[in-house]
């Protein structure tokens, strides 16, 4: 049984046909260095590894108890993460910048993370 050829200008589907050749896949040109190295470090990985000097000097452990400083102890570590961690890290405005730190201060993934973080470094200073 012989199969058809798909027609003028489709390609040649014979797998005894050596003139095809199959092309390996591009090297990406983004790619995130999962090496460990801090510059591919995510977001929380960098947050447990800051000592947040200026939010500790700021706020004490009993600040995470009391609910009213709480929100002011996250925004405040956030902030300062961006600028030690995150240098290079640019917003089109203050606004930007200050949504972006309201968000991620209101994800419960990382904001429990965070305060977990905060708590740890409290109870060994």
């Amino acid at each position: 049984m012989k199969i058809d050829s798909p027609g003028p200008g489709k390609p040649n589907l014979n797998p005894a046909d050596e003139t095809q050749k199959i092309s390996k896949k591009p090297e990406r040109p983004f790619s995130v260095n999962r090496s460990g190295s801090p510059e591919g470090a995510s977001l929380i990985d960098k947050a447990q590894q800051a000592r947040f000097p200026g939010v500790s000097a700021q706020f004490s452990k009993n600040d995470l108890r009391n609910p009213q400083k709480v929100e002011a102890v996250v925004q405040a570590s956030i902030q300062e993460l961006i600028q030690t961690e995150f240098p290079q890290a640019r917003f089109p405005s203050e606004e930007a910048r200050q949504t972006f730190v309201k968000t991620l201060g209101n994800d419960p993934a990382f904001r429990s993370k965070l305060l977990g973080y905060l708590d740890k470094l409290w109870a060994s200073s």
